[in-house]
């Protein structure tokens, strides 16, 4: 079955709110609501799912997996095929009648310290105490639904035979989040040694010692630098973030995965921002002995993706990309075949407000694509 995804049987993503889905990728406005406060039985035992997995054992290409459809499309590995290619053997012991969560992913809330361009404050508590003192008719929660002890215990219940747990953010290496420490210390050294650990950090913080002692229980770390672009552009993609810090981390990162027990891995969006500027940081992360960064497309809000420029502006972005010598940039193409210039008008007006609310400025920070823009 060339459609078939095991996350649909095995996987248990709980995001920032507390609300549960199959995996990361699975789009929101394809599921009902499941979230920790209902209990993860109510996700697991629900017609919904057995509907989506019945889907998949008959090879069907359920619309909520429209993410990685599009990036399978575009010659770039979806989600549904590394975690296969990853863990394959496990999967496939898997009885598919009676399966168990072992692909795990867990935001501890919103906890983090910058409020990113193509972020909101669904996953930033920094955007969401922005918000609040601007748009005073809605209030955007800060989640700490991790400090109730019932729900920590339901989640370990059903995450106790794990074989990989992803922990995204918010920022999960921010010290104030205890729990996500607890959590791991749960697992017995004998189940931590099965466990691979998987973080998505913005790289502005290094872990203590306690807690790289901690991971050295466990199988297998992958520390994600979540990184698009570099100097004044990563500023402005990454605020109100310092490139020379995040900089210095990265270099005690690249000292700390000297171990074999942990590995370094680039994350780098393709958005409206960086399109144009990915085989600079391609380069750029070559340059600095880094491993090739992983290329993901922003697809929500579409005003940020990197097809909402009219067309003329397209056709130049990808000519460009046409011509480089990396074929991981050429495929990048794909990306700007998407019809969504209707939003552009909405990129720039909320480019503005951004740009004079954080003293920014677009033009100067990307003269190239400005440039273009002026078709």
């Amino acid at each position: 079955m060339e459609n078939f995804c095991y996350n649909a049987f095995v996987g248990l993503d709980i995001n920032p709110a507390g609300d549960i889905k199959p995996c990361c990728k699975f789009l929101s406005n394809n599921i009902p609501r499941f979230n920790l406060k209902q209990g993860i039985d109510s996700y697991k035992k629900s017609p919904w799912l057995k509907k989506l997995q019945k889907d998949f054992l008959q090879n069907k290409k359920p619309a909520g997996c429209e993410r990685c459809w599009k990036e399978e499309k575009a010659g770039i590995e979806s989600k549904r095929q590394i975690d296969y290619q990853k863990y394959s053997k496990k999967f496939k012991q898997i009885n598919l009648e009676k399966p168990k969560f072992i692909n795990i992913s867990l935001s501890f809330g919103n906890i983090c310290n910058l409020a990113c361009r193509i972020c909101s404050p669904a996953s930033s508590s920094r955007w969401a105490s922005e918000k609040n003192k601007v748009d005073k008719n809605k209030k955007y929660p800060i989640y700490n639904w991790f400090n109730n002890k019932k729900i920590m215990n339901d989640i370990y219940k059903n995450t106790k035979d794990a074989i990989h747990i992803d922990i995204p953010g918010g920022e999960p290496l921010l010290l104030e989040i205890s729990e996500h420490f607890e959590y791991l210390q749960k697992f017995k050294k004998h189940q931590a040694k099965e466990i691979s650990l998987h973080y998505t950090t913005n790289g502005t913080t290094f872990p203590k010692p306690k807690f790289i002692d901690l991971w050295s229980r466990f199988k297998k770390i992958d520390i994600q630098l979540s990184i698009d672009d570099i100097n004044e552009r990563f500023e402005y993609n990454r605020w109100p973030a310092r490139w020379k810090n995040v900089y210095e981390n990265i270099k005690k990162f690249k000292k700390l995965c000297k171990n074999k027990k942990y590995k370094l891995s680039i994350s780098f969006s393709i958005s409206a921002f960086t399109i144009l500027y990915a085989e600079d940081f391609f380069k750029w992360c070559v340059k600095e002995g880094l491993p090739a960064p992983w290329m993901g497309l922003v697809s929500k809000p579409l005003y940020y993706s990197p097809s909402v420029f009219p067309k003329p502006v397209l056709k130049k972005i990808k000519n460009k990309l046409e011509k480089s010598k990396i074929k991981e940039i050429v495929k990048l193409k794909k990306y700007v075949e998407y019809e969504h210039s209707q939003y552009f008008d909405q990129f720039l007006k909320i480019v503005q407000q951004l740009d004079l609310s954080r003293k920014q400025k677009f033009q100067k920070t990307f003269p190239e694509l400005a440039e273009i823009l002026r078709y």
